[in-house]
Formats: structure tokens, C-alpha cells, sequence
């Protein structure tokens, strides 16, 4: 199985766009390379899109993988260091899915703010056994239904679907056209691909995944160059065909007892929110040793508050924080996760074992929250701290949202997980290349994570 190592290379992707848009997804400038991450500032191709509510929005699922999953910036972090950690692990093991129709079929579909691609897993596929590399039975990957392709799926010769993860899980498959819809938006033909292989420690509930994240590079290699094929992937097709305005928002629930979040397309979520947006431009990082389709969503911040004061070191240009809704906790520099976790009462303290802050499941924890471009998104309490399970003697063991993401922000990525997210309602305009965010008014929950 080959599985090109490509370069990052500037894409223009929307081939056939109307002549009145100008041509986007193209170029990129590079802001920051480390030996571990390249990231850049893509291109706008149009201005900030107006806000708006839209019927065309998805609602969002939970479903637990086995440990954490390969697709989070939080896994990505951990691969590309030294570090594991059982609590970790078992926090961050969740995934949002949701479901899209392919063809005349309805599927449960991971969603994924980290790669681009739509795929599906077909019917008879092959299941390889991630420890011995030899093919096994097809419930031992774990997925959900499979999909019996149709006739009107039609396959791109020349062109073939591949993808490995740092966890060894790979797929394999055919790439090519169907229709798809998402939010009762139907897309008449956009490339998907087809898996027909796959080493995959899957949830028992999705059948594959759609991509939302910035489409520079896909997972579409040639079959007789190995070199990487660039195509229009779902979103940005829904956008060059005039379906939807170019961006799509996200909203993030506390109580997964009913829907854990929702996805609109070209609009806003329908939940309440204060309508006072700040913004501020997107980046994309890219990491090394990773698929070279992975890439995420990426901002700077002015600084992390805590107690009223200003913590003027966690941001600035220098900085980079990911913003993964696939990610349960926030990640900042060592000295700042220690600061924020000091605070709590009685204080979190840092477990070497388990590469996280115990914290008493009672304390009181801090005031907080995230400077954006002047303005400050406070976490609610409830999402500071996380039951975490049992110990060995039955006892409840909480965390901290708040972890350790390292020292070196050379090396180190930072992230704005569900922590941060379940709290504002998060704008991706990818067609003025900047993020928005608006903080949620105050929801009650059973539920923290």
C-alpha cells in the first residue's frame, strides 16, 4: 500500500467556479514553520459573509471511540511527542457524527473540522487486523452500515483514495461521483470516495466521514504518477454551485442527554446567542509526519484571563492555538495550564501518570476565558471540570478542562477544545478566511462532556 508523502502545495480547487467568484482556495502564505508544523494564511476570495439563521443545519451525535481518536488535534499532539495517558485518552475517545444521505442511502457520518475529504465505506469491503496486518472478519473494523454502491456512483479512473493515520488505521478506495446531501442541501455530483480496505478501529455507529476542514490538499492520488489530485470536495462544491454562502458555524452542547451540537450550513445554528461577533483571520496548520490532508483551523489570541487579570503571554503572533470541536479539553503553555489550574478551590494538581490536573469534583473553580481581538469569551464552571470515571476503589475521579499543552511554542501546538467551544457559537467563513465567534447566553446542563 502507498501512501505518498506529498508537499504543501498551494491548491485551487473549485474548478468551474462562476465566472463572477474569484478563484478560491488559492495560494497561501507561510506565517510559521517549526521542525513540527507549518502554518500558513490562506487566501480570501470574497468579504465576511452576513450572518444569518438557516433552516439548513444538522444536528450533532456523540459516539465514543476506543481510546483517543486519531482525528482530534489532541491525538495529533500526543503522536507527534513522547506522551500518553490513560485519563487523556479516555476523555478525548468522543467524536461528533451526524447523518448525510449518499446516493439514495442514509448514513451516520463522523463530521470532521481536520480533513476535507467525504467517504463511505462500501459493502464486502476488506477488514485488515490493525496488530497483524492480515485480513480479518468485517465487524472486527466496527464501522455501521456499508454502503452498496450504486449505479449511478461513478468512478474517476486513474485516481485512487488513500489515507493513514498516526495510529497505524489506513484506508483505501476508489474515488468518484454521486450525489450527496447534507442538511436537505443536495449536492447532484461531487467526488467522494469509496473504501473498499481499510485497518480501522471504528465506534459500531459511522459508516465514514465528511470533511469540513480548509480543502488545500485532499487524500486523491493518481494511480500512475503516486502524485496527489486536487478536486472540489463536498463543502466547496455546495459553495462554487451557489447552494450556500461560504461558511458554515458550529454550536457545541453541554447536554448530550438530546442533541450534542448542531452544524448549519451557510447560516447560523438555532441556538441563543449575543449577537456581537468578533473576528479574527484564520490560519491553517499543517503537521508533519501526518497525512498531508490533515490540516486545522487555526487562530492567534490576545490572552487567556483568569480572575480578572490578563494573561497577556498565552497569545500574541507568535502563539497558535487550534480550534478542534473533535478536542474535549483546552491545551495551553505549561506555564498558563499551571496558573489557570493553581486557581481552582482547592487547587487542581498536575498527575505525571495520567498527564492531566486532578481536581477535587466539588472545587470551586476560576473566573476564565479566552481574549479574542479585544474581546473575552468566558468558560462557564461547568465546563472546567470533567468526571473522569472511577478509580480503583470506586471513587470518582475529576480533571481539569484545562491541560498541560507543553513549553515550547516553537514545537508544542495549542488547542481550544469543547471547553472553549460549548460556550460560543464558532463561525468558519472560509471565504473571507477568518473566524468568528459569539459567546452563548447562559444554558443549564446534566452533563459536562
Amino acid at each position: 500500500m502507498y501512501f505518498p508523502v506529498g508537499t504543501l502545495a498551494a491548491a485551487s480547487l473549485l474548478a468551474g467556479t462562476v465566472a463572477a467568484a474569484p478563484t478560491p482556495f488559492k495560494g497561501k502564505n507561510i506565517v510559521r514553520r517549526t521542525g513540527s508544523y507549518t502554518t500558513y494564511k490562506p487566501t480570501a476570495f470574497t468579504s465576511p459573509s452576513e450572518h444569518k439563521a438557516t433552516s439548513k443545519y444538522l444536528s450533532l451525535s456523540k459516539v465514543k471511540s476506543k481510546g483517543s481518536h486519531p482525528r482530534s488535534a489532541a491525538y495529533v499532539k500526543r503522536s507527534t511527542s513522547s506522551g500518553s495517558s490513560s485519563l487523556i485518552s479516555l476523555i478525548e475517545g468522543e467524536e461528533f457524527a451526524t447523518s448525510i444521505t449518499i446516493g439514495s442511502d442514509s448514513f451516520d457520518v463522523i463530521v470532521d473540522t481536520g480533513s476535507s475529504d467525504t467517504w463511505v465505506v462500501e459493502k464486502g469491503f476488506t477488514c485488515i487486523d490493525l496488530d497483524t496486518g492480515r485480513t480479518t472478519s468485517e465487524s472486527s473494523c466496527d464501522f455501521g452500515s456499508t454502503w452498496s454502491v450504486e449505479s449511478s456512483f461513478k468512478e474517476i479512473e486513474g485516481e485512487e483514495f488513500a489515507i493513514e493515520y498516526g495510529d497505524g488505521e489506513y484506508l483505501y478506495g476508489v474515488l468518484g461521483t454521486e450525489s450527496v446531501t447534507l442538511a436537505d442541501i443536495t449536492v447532484d455530483s461531487t467526488t467522494i470516495a469509496v473504501v473498499n480496505e481499510a485497518a480501522w478501529e471504528g465506534d459500531g455507529t459511522t459508516s465514514g466521514l465528511t470533511g469540513l476542514a480548509y480543502p488545500a490538499l485532499t487524500s486523491a492520488y493518481s494511480t500512475s504518477t503516486d502524485e496527489q489530485v486536487e478536486y472540489s470536495n463536498v463543502i466547496t462544491t455546495m459553495i462554487s454551485d451557489g447552494l450556500i454562502d461560504p461558511y458554515f458555524s458550529l454550536a457545541i452542547s453541554r447536554d448530550v442527554s438530546g442533541d450534542a451540537g448542531y452544524l448549519a450550513l451557510g447560516g447560523l445554528p438555532p441556538v441563543d446567542f449575543v449577537e456581537d461577533f468578533t473576528n479574527t483571520s484564520i490560519l491553517v496548520t499543517s503537521i508533519e509526519g501526518y497525512p498531508d490532508s490533515y490540516d486545522f483551523y487555526t487562530i492567534n489570541i490576545d490572552a487567556v484571563t483568569l480572575n480578572g487579570k490578563s494573561l497577556t503571554s498565552a497569545g500574541g503572533d507568535s502563539i497558535q492555538y487550534i480550534v478542534d470541536s473533535g478536542t474535549t479539553l483546552n491545551y495551553y503553555p505549561t506555564a498558563i495550564a499551571d496558573e489557570v489550574n493553581a486557581a481552582f478551590s482547592p487547587a487542581a494538581t498536575y498527575s505525571e501518570d495520567e498527564g492531566a490536573y486532578i481536581v477535587d469534583c466539588d472545587a470551586t473553580a476560576p473566573s476564565h476565558g479566552i481574549t479574542i481581538n479585544g474581546k473575552t469569551f468566558y468558560i462557564n464552571a461547568l465546563d472546567m471540570i470533567l468526571d473522569a470515571g472511577t478509580d480503583d476503589e470506586g471513587n470518582t475521579i475529576c480533571i481539569s478542562g484545562i491541560v498541560d499543552g507543553g513549553s515550547d511554542s516553537s514545537e508544542d501546538l495549542y488547542i481550544l477544545g469543547d471547553t472553549f467551544q460549548k460556550n460560543v457559537v464558532t463561525v468558519f467563513d472560509i471565504g473571507a478566511t477568518e473566524l468568528r465567534f459569539a459567546a452563548r447566553e447562559n444554558y443549564t446542563s446534566n452533563d459536562t462532556y
